[in-house]
């Protein structure tokens, strides 16, 4: 037995310091301190203290549980997660979830279902869209659920010909594209499909010119570089120059054996 002699509440936590015979004995919430109705000068029994001590474990985890989900929701393994690192016991765990499950806050069929959608909407293909909910901790059915959901209308073609229209770096070679897509998580068929729809921007040019008009082109390099054909860095400007004027990368060492032949 030990009598309670102080109760101090904290000015700026919801808690009470409780001392037991003249010493600090513990930290309790206000919320429990006021359930047990504790008063100076009761008696607590050694089952009592050991009692409140569970409880009191059992009320921080439960406050830092809603605290951490409205800072960000979680999936109810993620949570367990949390109070593990935490360092609350697995009673105390399972306790706790098994609250949050109970006043509803713990959903994991509403959530995977809400960031399955959003993971849609941002381009992500059904495959890149499994591996994160999957790694976000929720259960594989619910996963599939979420997924069979959010993506039944999902027309990966033109969802990846969509995001390679709105960045055009990613289509400046048909690799960065394909490398593009594969991280979103599209397949080979369909990014094989896609990416050969792009074509690099020199034949495009030069398709829309018609047939490379090669006689005026040397004429231009050999003014723009007279010395190509017996200087090295010469030679490669005028390459360059080449294939950006629609030159195949053949015609282009054709012109310049020309220029060093004289």
């Amino acid at each position: 037995m030990a009598e309670i002699t102080r109760l101090t509440p904290s000015a700026t936590k919801p808690v009470v310091r409780v001392h037991l015979a003249g010493s600090f004995w513990a930290t309790l919430p206000v919320g429990l301190v006021a359930d047990e109705h504790l008063r100076v000068g009761e008696d607590l029994t050694d089952a009592r203290r050991a009692s409140l001590e569970d409880r009191t474990q059992t009320e921080l985890a439960f406050a830092y549980a809603v605290r951490s989900l409205d800072f960000r929701m979680a999936s109810r393994a993620k949570m367990g997660e949390r109070l593990t690192r935490k360092g609350y016991a697995p009673s105390v765990i399972t306790q706790t979830l098994e609250r949050c499950d109970a006043l509803g806050i713990l959903n994991d069929d509403a959530l995977a279902r809400g960031r399955a959608r959003r993971l849609m909407e941002e381009g992500q293909a059904p495959y890149s869209a499994r591996q994160r909910l999957r790694k976000q901790g929720f259960a594989p059915e619910v996963v599939e659920a979420a997924l069979d959901e959010a993506y039944a209308n999902f027309d990966a073609e033109a969802v990846a010909r969509r995001l390679l229209e709105s960045r055009p770096s990613t289509t400046k070679t048909r690799q960065r594209a394909y490398a593009f897509l594969a991280r979103r998580g599209f397949g080979p068929d369909v990014i094989g499909r896609v990416t050969a729809e792009l074509a690099p921007a020199a034949t495009k040019a030069a398709a829309a010119r018609g047939a490379l008009d090669v006689a005026a082109l040397e004429k231009q390099v050999r003014r723009r570089y007279p010395t190509a054909g017996s200087d090295a860095g010469a030679g490669r400007r005028a390459y360059a120059y080449c294939v950006r004027h629609g030159a195949t990368s053949a015609e282009a060492q054709q012109l310049l054996q020309r220029l060093r032949n004289g």
